[in-house]
């Protein structure tokens, strides 16, 4: 048996280079010509929009946690001395920041920024499973129109243009809604004083919504005109600022923030997280949303609006969440801009979806996007989960698909291997 690692530790300063246990960290070779292509490490060497110089590092779940923590700690040193006054590829100094993510099922990371000789060495340690290089994502609403169809409504009809949204009153009530995005307008008179902000990612940021993105899918889950579950309580998470734009780490930050959250209140198998965001594909956010669904939270996510496979998107490529594409409920046809493909699991309206704004409390907005499909979902679990007792992703998805396919209404125009199946809360 291999000793522990905190037997091998040579005080703070040392680091395991190469899969093997070494000497001081500054005994490191820095110069530029030693430094490997960042394909040639990471995990995700065709990302196409990655942040310079920053990584995240998923550790081997193998080990002992008080060895990761060892290990964790000794990068963290090496991190705040490496960094001082160190310039990244772009000029940019780089941080000495360093942000550590844990979850219940044992999934570990860390993010950091890093010169690519020092990311590469990381890689190449035995407690590590992988690197993973940053990546920018973004908000996946397109724009703003002047009128909207009522996709509650069709949440409520086997068929399209019927009158009224029929639901029943328990309407998510007890269960718990993350939104993790560009945060609340909490004040907004659609939340009813059921909505807080729970965490912010985005140094230097105002803790509310300063983008309207945010607030405008919480109005869509659980607001009292335009939301499908008018009583669910509705969570904050930010990670996208002012333009709608994030990273990665920023997103693990959030969903680090909520399965903790969520232990902590044990409000497991009562709660649902929306994510209508998107980037290139990321194991690290991959493997988290198994963590979050393994901790008792349905992970409802936006397939995205690149016209792509949502297989070669985060979160959207994600086994463990419900992946939302949308349909243009005026007549039931895929929307244009919708991705597609095996990871799709239903669809929801996504065109022209009127919800909640942010330039006043009472201000409304108008958008369209998987963005906007994804939160019907969400609350439609919530409420399902409040009205039918479920309690976990599994039995959520399930029982969503069952009621779709009970209407008999199919998505037109759609892509082959792309589910038919169009929302439905069982009210045929």
């Amino acid at each position: 048996m291999a000793p522990k690692f905190s037997t091998l530790l040579a005080g703070f300063l040392s680091l395991a280079p190469l899969g093997a246990l070494a000497g001081p960290i500054q005994n490191f070779n820095t110069a530029v010509e030693s430094a490997p292509k960042v394909a040639a490490f990471v995990s995700n060497p065709n990302a196409k929009n990655i942040v310079p110089n920053s990584y995240i590092v998923v550790y081997n779940s193998t080990f002992h946690p008080d060895d990761i923590d060892a290990q964790e700690a000794s990068i963290k040193v090496a991190i705040q001395k490496r960094n001082l006054s160190k310039r990244g590829a772009t000029g940019r100094l780089l941080s000495t920041r360093i942000r550590s993510f844990s979850m219940a099922n044992g999934w570990r990371a860390t993010a950091m920024e890093s010169d690519d000789a020092f990311a590469a060495q990381i890689n190449a340690m035995d407690m590590v499973s992988y690197v993973e290089a940053n990546q920018y994502v973004q908000a996946t609403a397109l724009r703003a129109q002047a009128n909207a169809p009522p996709g509650l409504v069709r949440l409520s009809h086997a068929e399209a243009n019927q009158s009224n949204y029929i639901f029943d009153d328990s309407a998510g009530e007890g269960i718990t809604a993350y939104i993790v995005d560009t945060g609340i307008r909490t004040t907004h008179t659609e939340f009813q004083g059921r909505a807080v902000m729970g965490f912010n990612a985005i140094e230097g940021s105002a803790n509310t919504d300063e983008n309207g993105h945010g607030s405008h899918v919480s109005g869509t889950i659980g607001g009292a005109t335009f939301g499908v579950a008018k009583k669910v309580t509705l969570v904050g998470v930010k990670v996208l600022d002012a333009d709608g734009g994030g990273t990665s780490a920023d997103v693990l930050d959030g969903l680090n923030f909520l399965e903790s959250d969520v232990r902590e209140k044990k409000l497991a198998g009562k709660a649902v997280m929306n994510m209508s965001l998107g980037g290139g594909k990321s194991q690290a956010t991959n493997n988290a949303i198994a963590a979050v669904a393994a901790a008792g939270i349905v992970p409802v996510v936006a397939a995205g609006n690149e016209k792509d496979d949502a297989a070669n998107h985060s979160p959207a490529s994600a086994p463990d969440a419900i992946t939302v594409g949308a349909v243009d409920v005026s007549d039931d046809t895929r929307a244009s801009f919708s991705n597609f493909g095996a990871d799709v699991d239903i669809y929801a309206p996504g065109v022209n979806v009127l919800s909640v704004g942010i330039k006043s409390d009472t201000d409304t907005a108008t958008l369209s996007g998987t963005s906007m499909a994804s939160p019907h979902i969400a609350g439609l679990s919530a409420y399902l989960m409040a009205l039918e007792g479920l309690n976990s992703a599994d039995a959520v998805s399930d029982r969503i698909k069952q009621l779709a396919g009970a209407t008999g209404a199919t998505v037109q125009q759609n892509v082959k291997g792309t589910t038919s199946a169009i929302a439905n809360n069982g009210n045929l």
